[in-house]
């Protein structure tokens, strides 16, 4: 800060000191003189010699002499090299996100740039014939498309580079040729509805023809069973129910994780709730159920988000997230601990207050 650099070994409590030399921020190092004080402002460089800086309102000037009162302890008002980031510590792991916070540290080094991994290129496609996109009127029969905007928007806040395609409304033939366009320059296409195996269900038929490799046919979850895996051209392909609660819980489960992969990151990590419902379910398959998290005392509850139902979106605007039900869980009981993954991770970071009483419960 602004004041008078000095030599602890030097001073006397109310002895007067002559004030020699300035330095300000930019300068280059200047010398201090022994049984002198030094003029320097703040963030310039202590001169050599020096080992304390003495606030200027703490001191009395007259003239080129300064009365000093109480000697500082050593190293009052100096910032020493070293003491915020040594040399050769590892500033940002490997596999991190890039934010302000890392630019900012990385711009304090003098580093201009770093290597990174391109985002994941994502994209989605729609199919049914019901579907029209949010502001097209609709005639009878017809549904404004949901699942395309809602995961696009995921996608994207996950660090995504997403590209959407019109709605495919046709037969096997113009899915074969939504599908290839969709490969082009892309890590990951996802579909929604169409994976199943109706009369009206034309995505599995058109990956055979156009030769896809397809690892999953479906999953034991609820909702989202009718979820596929494979890869198709150079591209990773996931098939995604249509149901839009059935939708987002796929792309909770399987595609936020594959793209943290994508990115060198892990995979994001559950939060533990207590359960504050109850349910009597059978065993065998993996259920995902929207709740609520709430703080109550040192405690997080996870409350049921709403009516159950994978067609259902309002429970959206309540949820805070997916607990996850493995498929040994049978019945859940009022305060069981339960895994919960939320909806927005980056809300939840360690030291945050879920992640505290997350520590607490555990």
């Amino acid at each position: 800060m602004d004041g008078y650099a000095v030599s602890c070994a030097d001073l006397i409590a109310g002895a007067w000191l002559p004030a020699i030399g300035r330095t300000a921020a930019g300068d280059a190092p200047g010398r201090l003189c022994s049984n002198t004080a030094h003029r320097i402002m703040t963030g310039a460089p202590v001169p050599d010699g020096a080992d304390a800086v003495i606030a200027q309102e703490n001191v009395y000037q007259r003239g080129g002499m300064l009365l000093t009162g109480a000697v500082p302890p050593v190293g009052s008002n100096v910032r020493r090299r070293g003491e915020d980031i040594r040399i050769g510590q590892r500033l940002i792991a490997e596999g991190a996100t890039l934010d302000w916070r890392h630019i900012a540290v990385l711009a304090a080094q003098g580093v201009q740039s770093v290597s990174v991994l391109r985002r994941p290129r994502v994209t989605l496609l729609s199919s049914g014939r019901e579907l029209r996109v949010p502001g097209e009127s609709l005639a009878p029969g017809q549904i404004h498309d949901s699942n395309l905007p809602m995961l696009a928007a995921l996608l994207h806040a996950g660090g995504a580079v997403v590209r959407t395609m019109a709605v495919v409304e046709g037969d096997v033939a113009a899915m074969r040729s939504s599908l290839r366009h969709a490969a082009i320059d892309a890590d990951l296409v996802l579909t929604t509805a169409g994976i199943s195996v109706g009369e009206e269900d034309y995505v599995r038929d058109a990956l055979r023809d156009l030769g896809a490799e397809l690892a999953v046919h479906k999953v034991a979850m609820k909702p989202g069973k009718p979820l596929a895996f494979g890869r198709f051209e150079d591209a990773v392909f996931i098939g995604l129910p249509g149901n839009p609660l059935a939708a987002l819980a796929g792309a909770i489960g399987f595609v936020r994780p594959l793209l943290a992969r994508m990115g060198g990151a892990g995979a994001p990590a559950p939060i533990h709730a207590r359960a504050g419902f109850e349910i009597r379910r059978k065993s065998g398959r993996t259920e995902f159920v929207p709740v609520c998290l709430r703080q109550r005392n040192a405690c997080i509850w996870a409350e049921r988000g709403g009516l159950d139902g994978s067609a259902r979106l309002a429970v959206l605007l309540q949820a805070s997230g997916f607990v996850v039900l493995s498929e040994e869980d049978t019945d859940v009981h009022h305060g069981d601990l339960l895994c919960v993954f939320p909806f927005l991770p980056s809300d939840i970071e360690p030291g945050g207050e879920i992640s505290e009483m997350h520590r607490r419960n555990s």
